[in-house]
C-alpha cells in the first residue's frame, strides 16, 4: 500500500496513519476541520455608540483680588493659555506680573499649570496641612517666607584667624527650622532659627510676628518639623489664607483652588455640563 504525504510538512507516512507523526497535521481529508465562512461568523457584541456629544466642563477663573474688578470671571479656552501682562489672559495693569507669568494647559475636562516663566512664581492656597521641601517659599499676609530644614541652613563662618581662641558662650542645640523673610529683590529680611519642632507666624505673639501686616491674622500659620525630617505647613484658621509656591510641574488644579500670580488672586471654577 503506498504511503501518503503530509500536506503540511511533506513527510511520508503509511496509509493507515491518520495524523502526521512529525507535525500532527491530518493525513486524510476526512480529518480536516470543517471550513466556516467568515461571513457566517457573527460579529462580537459591541457597546452602544454614545448618542450626541460627550460631557464637557466649563472652566473659568474668578477674580478675588487684583488689577480688575472683584468677582470678574475669565473663561479658559481649551489649549495653552498664559496669564501675564501680555499673555492670552492679559492683565496689563498688574506691574507684578511678568509678560507671560504662568502657563496653563486646559483640556476639555482639566486644567494644569505647565510652566512658570514669571520670576516670582505662582502660589496655591493650602486646603489642609501640607508637606513642603526645604527651600520652598510660603506666602502669608503680605510676606514671602523661605523655609529651610536643619540640613540646609546656611552658615556664614568667619575666616580662620579672625576669631580669638578665647571665645565664650554656651553651645546652641542644632536648629530644626530656619525661616527667612524675603524682601524686594529677594534680599533677606527678618530671620528666625529655632531648635523647637514648631515655629509660629502671625501678627502678634508668634515666633515670627509682623504687627504692621494688615493681611496677617493674629495667629496665622505654623511650620512643623516632622520626625521624618520633613516640614509641614499648617494654616491655623487665618482669614486671608496661606499659600505655597508651586514648583512641581505639571500641577493639576482642582475646583475651588485659589492661586496667586503677581497681585492677582483667582479661584478655579470647574462645572461639568451635560450636553442637551
Amino acid at each position: 500500500m503506498p504511503n501518503v504525504n503530509c500536506a503540511r510538512c511533506g513527510t511520508s507516512w503509511p496509509q493507515a496513519y491518520q495524523f502526521c507523526g512529525r507535525c500532527g497535521g491530518p493525513l486524510h481529508a476526512a480529518n480536516l476541520a470543517p471550513v466556516v465562512l467568515v461571513s457566517a461568523i457573527p460579529p462580537p457584541p459591541q457597546e452602544p455608540a454614545p448618542q450626541g456629544p460627550l460631557p464637557v466642563a466649563h472652566i473659568k477663573l474668578v477674580v478675588l483680588r487684583g488689577a480688575v474688578s472683584e468677582g470678574a470671571t475669565i473663561e479658559i479656552p481649551v489649549g495653552i493659555n498664559a496669564i501675564g501682562r501680555q499673555g492670552e489672559l492679559a492683565f496689563a495693569g498688574d506691574v507684578l506680573l511678568a509678560p507671560r507669568h504662568v502657563v496653563l494647559d486646559r483640556s476639555p475636562e482639566t486644567l494644569d499649570v505647565t510652566g512658570i516663566p514669571g520670576p516670582t512664581g505662582v502660589f496655591r492656597r493650602l486646603r489642609e496641612p501640607t508637606l513642603v521641601r526645604s527651600g520652598d517659599v510660603i506666602f502669608a499676609g503680605e510676606q514671602y517666607l523661605l523655609v529651610r530644614s536643619a540640613d540646609h541652613i546656611p552658615h556664614d563662618d568667619p575666616p580662620p584667624g579672625e576669631v580669638p581662641p578665647e571665645t565664650f558662650g554656651t553651645p546652641l542645640p542644632p536648629p530644626r527650622l530656619h525661616v527667612t523673610q524675603l524682601l524686594i529683590g529677594g534680599l533677606p529680611g527678618r530671620v528666625v532659627s529655632t531648635d523647637k519642632e514648631v515655629l509660629t507666624v502671625g501678627r502678634e505673639g508668634a515666633d515670627l510676628s509682623f504687627p504692621q501686616d494688615r493681611f496677617m491674622s493674629g495667629k496665622h500659620m505654623r511650620f512643623e518639623a516632622t520626625p521624618t525630617g520633613h516640614i509641614q505647613i499648617v494654616d491655623v484658621g487665618s482669614l486671608n489664607g496661606t499659600f505655597v509656591r508651586i514648583t512641581r510641574l505639571p500641577a493639576r488644579l482642582h475646583k475651588g483652588d485659589e492661586i496667586l500670580a503677581g497681585s492677582m488672586l483667582f479661584r478655579v471654577d470647574i462645572d461639568t455640563v451635560e450636553p442637551k
